[in-house]
């Protein structure tokens, strides 16, 4: 885990959005914000954000990251295995995790994690917090019909995409003071549709960008890394990817640091700005 800034007084929450290829733009962003002393507190992820706040709530550094985000494409992380409700199985999703974090659970994590899925019988959002990591990562990147839905417990469990895409609603219940959030979908590539790929990426695009409106105005950071020219199936680009999340990450780091040191954004009256002027404050 990374080094704290000795000015750094506020705890910080980060929540990584999903994205499919574009989540391996939140290796960047994790790695700017290593460099420049940043110390996360608390953090949540959706879909692709899951697995890579997974491997950072669980000490996988950035190097490896980019690493693992290296040797991803479509086929490594989907098995064919046609069912009524979907048309391949995301497995391999959770041997990714096994494989380098364990068998863990979620509580176990080294800093709070939350993971956010949906409940495709009832649309409700689930949060996890306790229990096996991996199914609640498999379960929140679970791409509906192009993945069948995952069972946990009694519930059928599909891309928490569809009801909190960028989850910063668990921050501010695991301590946050100041919420940073990834949207990969601000400014994600948006294409004339040739195939279903293409419905699949501008769909996605749509709804995301709908919900991730809410947060503008609302004192959080939103870091939106520039991804015209990428889609959610583009894992051949993980260099050109890492460096929109960390040039993106870099431009934001002033008013991370700005708010990490005063939570509040709080103006000083005229008695705290007189004390603060005699070196009382």
């Amino acid at each position: 885990m990374t080094k704290t800034s000795k000015k750094q007084k506020a705890k910080i929450g980060l929540a990584l959005s999903g994205g499919g290829a574009l989540g391996i733009a939140h290796v960047g962003v994790l790695k700017a914000l290593q460099e420049n002393k940043i110390k996360i507190d608390c953090i949540a992820g959706t879909s692709a954000g899951a697995v890579v706040a997974a491997c950072w709530a669980f000490g996988v550094s950035p190097t490896a990251m980019i690493e693992i985000s290296k040797k991803l494409n479509w086929l490594k992380i989907s098995n064919f295995g046609f069912s009524k409700l979907g048309l391949n199985s995301n497995k391999p999703v959770g041997k990714i995790i096994q494989d380098y974090i364990g068998d863990k659970n979620i509580e176990d994590a080294q800093i709070p994690l939350a993971i956010v899925a949906t409940d495709i019988d009832t649309g409700e959002k689930v949060t996890f917090r306790t229990g096996n990591l991996a199914q609640a990562v498999m379960a929140s990147a679970c791409i509906p019909v192009f993945f069948a839905p995952v069972k946990v417990g009694k519930n059928n469990l599909v891309d928490g995409m569809l009801v909190e895409n960028l989850p910063c609603s668990p921050l501010a219940a695991m301590g946050a003071e100041v919420e940073i959030g990834v949207d990969l979908a601000a400014k994600m590539a948006h294409k004339k549709t040739e195939n279903v790929l293409d419905v699949v990426n501008n769909a996605y695009g749509i709804v995301a960008r709908k919900q991730s409106s809410i947060f503008k105005g609302t004192g959080k950071i939103i870091i939106e890394p520039a991804l015209e020219n990428f889609t959610l199936f583009d894992f051949k680009n993980p260099d050109e990817l890492i460096a929109a999340g960390f040039e993106a990450t870099q431009a934001a780091i002033s008013e991370i640091k700005r708010k990490a040191t005063n939570p509040k954004n709080k103006e000083l009256n005229s008695f705290e700005k007189f004390a603060k002027f005699l070196g009382l404050k």
